[in-house]
């Protein structure tokens, strides 16, 4: 009778021994399926188009002077150019970092001087006031560029493309 009694506790620890072992499985692959599920909702959240919202919400207060974005009455207000029908050098947008072509549509900040393609600049604008690379408020500010020159005021050429 002992013969019995030794294998059938042999079975019973081969059998517990398999069942932690398939638990165990089972809990490491729940765990690496929550641990991966996070992660692709982490970068999926962390796509540029949905890290500058549309429009600000009314109540925030960002930006220089608690004012997070620009009203569209002041954005089209800002002097529009068209690269290369003046002879400048090549410039780049430091929203899109694209370099801008000859016959391009772009926007000179009249505060600090810098310059950006239409399209980018504008959606900066409607989340934030400020110059995308010194910070300068965009609107307001007397122009800097022609302080930097004499004090004449800046001649800016609008070109209207049909």
């Amino acid at each position: 009778m002992e013969p019995s009694s030794s294998s059938s506790s042999l079975l019973d620890g081969n059998l517990r021994f398999d069942l932690y072992a398939v638990l165990a499985a089972l809990g490491l692959s729940a765990f690496l399926a929550v641990c991966f599920w996070r992660l692709y909702r982490l970068t999926v959240s962390a796509r540029p188009e949905d890290m500058l919202p549309i429009a600000a919400p009314p109540s925030s207060c960002a930006g220089a002077g608690g004012k997070a974005a620009l009203r569209e009455k002041d954005v089209a207000a800002l002097p529009v150019f068209v690269h290369g029908a003046d002879g400048t050098a090549a410039v780049e947008c430091a929203v899109c970092l694209a370099e801008m072509k000859d016959g391009e549509r772009g926007r000179l900040l009249p505060g600090c001087g810098h310059r950006f393609h239409v399209e980018c600049i504008d959606r900066w604008f409607r989340a934030n006031s400020t110059c995308p690379v010194c910070r300068a408020t965009a609107v307001g500010q007397p122009d800097a560029v022609a302080a930097g020159k004499g004090g004449s005021p800046a001649q800016v050429t609008v070109a209207v493309q049909s």
